[in-house]
């Protein structure tokens, strides 16, 4: 016996039909978003209709058939383990794409293919130019026009040192304006996958699935996964009457290679709620704080208030960027701004009577002030039995990401602005990353650079420096007097000790100028750095020429002649210790290069293009990877004509072969209803 009705056939065909006509609308959407950037193919999803159970009529020889077919659903075509393998090459991709980008920002800068000629300011054939001027000067010793060309030599590579510092602060500048836009960026995508969490929530409960929002909210996902390293994660989430919806949650990825640091994973996005990014506040430190006293309230303040004055409340104190430029991760909030709360349920205790009379059977509430948690406990009663049980109301909270949680973008371009490589301090080195001396950022370009400037000034300037003496070859003091110490009268006709150094130092009567300073209208050179230094005000006034002499040292025997130019022209070509400490006093003291002036500014180049080589070669490493990765998820998400093409065919036929067994049903049961009994 068969298990449908007369009728029943006419449901099977009818349902066919209904699938046929739904596989070709779905096939025809596909074929519509072929373009569409981001579109995920969808399939429609069908099951055979089956009515089981049995009746009074039932009987075990009867054949039993399906009912039809049902449409389920439309689903898209994607694979969780690729979209998971492809954000984690985006993040490789984003880290090493701004790396690279900022580090070119530097090149163009440092640029050095030219012939120093047109406004290029190429430091190279400077230096060579100074060192011609000083060539020519140590035949014309004392003749002033020979001392202008080297001033002007020394005045113009001044300048191009400052120039390079200047567009090195402005590309800083730039870099971190970019930055903050990035953290914009990057909050305004978090605020997007909340919203559309909340609109396919919505949709999910009144039946749909809302899978184009879907594909929205998978573009905003991939575009995060370039700024930073992600984990996203799918679960269904109870929403009561047996309902579930999909709640998607996304962490921070387990970038940090401490296995202590666990700020690493923090919570960006947990169903509809999310946080923000900001970059940390600190407060405003005082300049004039004196770290070696201690602080009070009267000169020795450690921050600086909105106003200008002095506190030691850092409460009281302007809220500054920290200077390590760090991120915050805001409490999570919904989109009418209401934190986000988790509830934990405590054990049912039993108590007294006389407890459970104190309130009443009412429930209480206390929310303590400092951290926003509340307590709520609930008294019930059963018979003669007591109980309470207490639940506690926590709110989300801020986190304060450490030096390594992020990787992707948004921590290169925080690098960039921040890791000065061999002259980071001992106290970065000690509290904030560990690896911070082989990180190069533009800080460490300028501080190169400074050191260049530094050891250039610092060279030339003890150069054109030395003591008064006597026509007999005696060192003397203020008042003409030979120096005299131990019974040994200084001359510079012998080689000084130590000691008798120290004594010319502190009793000669010095001579000389400093031929570089931190301004043109001094001749302090305390405090020098490329983008300060410049030729001194003596030296560019005209009013004192470079010195003949040698100052007398140790190793060397004073002279009168015209050694002191041989000796400056000689420091182009002498091999000097360039200490990070110079330039960052709490920095490394072994010699970051050692070589002349213009070994030291090659070797800036050469580190760079070793840094932008690595970069370059791990980001077409990375690039290659991601683009393979996107291929695969494009051959299962993506539309292809032929396979779509294959598809209306097939439900093309489907659907005339469905209209066929319609129309054969009905003449069958028009035989059946209208030509039984009737004989011809």
């Amino acid at each position: 016996m068969n298990s449908i009705g007369t009728f029943g056939s006419y449901t099977q065909a009818r349902l066919a039909i209904y699938a046929s006509q739904a596989g070709l609308s779905v096939t025809g959407n596909n074929i519509a978003n072929i373009n569409t950037f981001g579109y995920t193919r969808q399939r429609l999803e069908q099951s055979s209709f089956y009515a089981g159970g049995a009746d009074r009529y039932y009987s075990s020889f009867g054949a039993r058939t399906g009912n039809g077919v049902l449409c389920t659903g439309v689903s898209q075509l994607r694979d969780p383990y690729l979209d998971i393998r492809y954000r984690s090459q985006m993040s490789n991709v984003g880290a090493m794409d701004a790396k690279l980008g900022g580090l070119e920002g530097i090149q163009a800068i440092l640029d050095e293919v030219s012939d120093g000629e047109d406004g290029f300011g190429i430091i190279s054939a400077q230096l060579d130019k100074m060192y011609d001027a000083l060539q020519q000067l140590t035949d014309q010793t004392g003749h002033d026009v020979y001392d202008t060309q080297v001033r002007a030599a020394a005045d113009v590579l001044a300048k191009q040192i400052n120039s390079y510092a200047n567009r090195l602060s402005e590309l800083y500048n730039n870099t971190l304006a970019g930055y903050k836009q990035d953290v914009e960026t990057v909050n305004n995508i978090l605020s997007n996958i909340r919203e559309l969490n909340a609109s396919i929530r919505k949709s999910e409960i009144h039946g749909d699935n809302a899978l184009e929002l879907r594909d929205e909210r998978n573009l905003l996902i991939d575009q995060l996964s370039e700024y930073m390293k992600i984990d996203v994660v799918y679960t269904e989430e109870d929403i009561g009457a047996g309902q579930t919806v999909e709640k998607l949650t996304i962490r921070l990825g387990n970038a940090n290679p401490d296995a202590d640091v666990t700020t690493d994973s923090t919570l960006l996005v947990d169903g509809t709620y999310a946080a923000q990014f900001s970059i940390t506040q600190v407060p405003q430190p005082n300049p004039n704080f004196d770290p070696t006293k201690p602080p009070n309230g009267v000169d020795n303040f450690q921050y600086l208030k909105p106003d200008g004055s002095g506190t030691n409340n850092a409460n009281l104190a302007q809220l500054i960027d920290s200077p390590n430029f760090d991120l915050t991760v805001s409490e999570l909030r919904d989109i009418n701004g209401r934190i986000q709360y988790t509830m934990e349920k405590g054990p049912l205790e039993t108590i007294t009577k006389a407890e459970y009379d104190v309130t009443g059977g009412k429930a209480t509430s206390v929310t303590d002030p400092d951290t926003n948690i509340t307590t709520i406990t609930v008294f019930t009663k059963s018979g003669n039995q007591y109980y309470k049980q207490v639940y506690t109301k926590t709110p989300s909270e801020a986190v304060a990401l450490d030096d390594n949680d992020l990787y992707g973008a948004l921590q290169s371009e925080r690098e960039l602005l921040t890791e000065a490589g061999e002259y980071s301090t001992a106290d970065t080195i000690a509290k904030t990353d560990e690896n911070a001396a082989g990180k190069r950022g533009i800080p460490y370009y300028q501080k190169a650079l400074d050191s260049l400037a530094v050891q250039l000034a610092s060279a030339f300037n003890a150069a054109n420096q030395g003591f008064m003496r006597n026509e007999k070859g005696e060192y003397i003091d203020e008042d003409g007097n030979p120096l005299v110490l131990d019974g040994t009268t200084l001359t510079t006709d012998i080689k000084l000790t130590d000691k008798q150094l120290e004594f010319l130092e502190a009793n000669g009567d010095k001579v000389g100028f400093n031929m570089f300073s931190v301004r043109g209208d001094t001749d302090d050179a305390e405090g020098i750095t490329a983008s300060n230094i410049s030729v001194s005000a003596t030296w560019a006034s005209g009013e004192q020429i470079i010195s003949s002499f040698v100052r007398p040292s140790n190793q060397d025997v004073a002279t009168t002649d015209s050694a002191n130019i041989l000796h400056m022209v000689a420091l182009f070509t002498t091999k000097m210790d360039y200490l990070p400490s110079a330039v960052e006093p709490d920095s490394s003291d072994i010699p970051l290069f050692n070589g002349t002036f213009g070994e030291m500014w090659d070797n800036i180049g050469s580190v760079l293009g070793h840094d932008m080589k690595g970069t370059s070669t791990l980001l077409d490493n990375y690039y290659a990877a991601s683009v393979t990765l996107d291929t695969s998820r494009d051959s299962v998400s993506g539309v292809d004509l032929n396979d779509e093409a294959m598809n209306l065919m097939q439900y093309s036929k489907s659907y005339n072969a469905a209209c066929r067994l319609m129309t054969t049903l009905d003449s069958v049961l028009d035989k059946l209803i209208n030509g039984t009994g009737i004989t011809t």
